[in-house]
């Protein structure tokens, strides 16, 4: 394919210009990018592990069937000659070219986790399982990634390239992410409990903002409604045990709204009233939550138990919540929390001391 007697490998593709730099686009299935695709270290930040991780079990979650997965483009700079085909729309390379990651390097790095992972289950597996494993594999293998790539840049313009691509773009708040996330079934789970249950629609969950003033009447914003419910079914906002799945899911749901009518039925009416309690803070709705948990747990959970938060006084001037996680503000007049761990901790921890261990 090319007049060099290089070897050349070709991908459907587009070419155009961008601030008078060429610019192609095309697809690149997962089995091949090791071959064509590098991390330059000059012009990248460090990788961070934990971050290939979650992407990789994001990637494996996503051949499961029924689930919604997406993986957005990667940007890379080619480092050789790119020959595009106006007639057939092709783009080719040469196989011995590098194409240096640009945007995009812990996604890279979590597809060739991904596809070691499913290879690995592979060789150690057999039979029928061995079977599954291999054809999972060649789903991956199959699967492809849209990569934007620049043509002949300099290592200064690869660095510019990553700083523009980086950090003059606007990320999204935790909130607003959450918003549109249906891959997270505790995500899932709040958003489909604040439009169906009664007492979160008489409150309202704020779905863009990431804190709430004490003007604010929205009882808390979603995330915080999110990592309620996993305290509550799991003990924690991670749950890395995988507590809730799909084939219980509905049920926990059912179960979770139940405790949520009860839980609000037993505390005060105006609850959302920041500034006169610490209820409508992250901190201490997260709390609950892992407090009703333990109940579950622990203290075999019954209406009688949970009604006992009916005599908690949860205003900000009970000098219980002084130390529990956080510490009374003379001049505001009420509870700060330094930080929401320590105040999920404090708050738990308070509730168990409050009511006894068994209420």
């Amino acid at each position: 394919m090319s007049s060099f007697g290089a070897i050349m490998v070709s991908f459907p593709g587009a070419a155009h210009r961008q601030f008078g730099k060429q610019i192609y686009t095309t697809l690149i299935p997962f089995g091949v990018m090791e071959r064509f695709l590098m991390v330059d270290d000059d012009v990248q930040r460090k990788l961070n592990k934990r971050r290939v991780k979650s992407i990789a079990n994001y990637i494996l979650m996503g051949i499961k069937d029924g689930n919604l997965c997406f993986l957005s483009a990667i940007t890379a700079t080619c480092r050789g000659p790119i020959q595009y085909n106006e007639a057939t729309n092709q783009l080719s390379i040469d196989i011995s070219t590098q194409m240096s990651v640009n945007d995009g390097q812990h996604r890279f790095a979590g597809v060739k986790m991904a596809l070691d992972t499913m290879r690995r289950k592979v060789d150690t597996s057999q039979g029928q399982q061995r079977l599954e494993y291999s054809e999972k594999l060649k789903k991956l293998e199959d699967m492809a990634i849209p990569v934007v790539i620049f043509g002949n840049l300099t290592k200064v313009m690869e660095q510019q390239l990553f700083h523009d691509l980086n950090l003059l773009a606007n990320k999204p708040t935790k909130s607003v992410s959450l918003k549109f996330d249906n891959s997270d079934l505790y995500n899932a789970m709040a958003k489909e409990l604040k439009n169906e249950n009664e007492w979160l629609i008489r409150f309202g969950i704020e779905t863009e903002r990431t804190s709430l003033s004490e003007r604010n009447r929205e009882l808390m914003v979603l995330s915080t409604l999110r990592n309620m419910i996993s305290f509550i079914i799991s003990g924690t906002d991670k749950d890395s045990n995988a507590v809730l799945t799909l084939e219980n899911y509905n049920t926990w749901k059912t179960d979770v709204s139940e405790l949520i009518d009860k839980l609000f039925s037993v505390l005060p009416e105006d609850c959302n009233d920041r500034s006169r309690y610490i209820i409508g803070l992250a901190a201490t709705i997260q709390g609950i939550g892992k407090y009703i948990n333990y109940l579950i747990n622990k203290e075999n959970l019954s209406d009688e138990k949970l009604s006992g938060l009916k005599k908690v006084d949860w205003k900000h001037t009970n000098p219980h919540w002084n130390g529990a996680g956080g510490t009374f503000d003379p001049v505001k007049e009420r509870i700060v929390f330094g930080g929401t761990g320590g105040g999920v901790n404090g708050i738990y921890m308070k509730l168990i001391e409050i009511n006894g261990p068994s209420i």
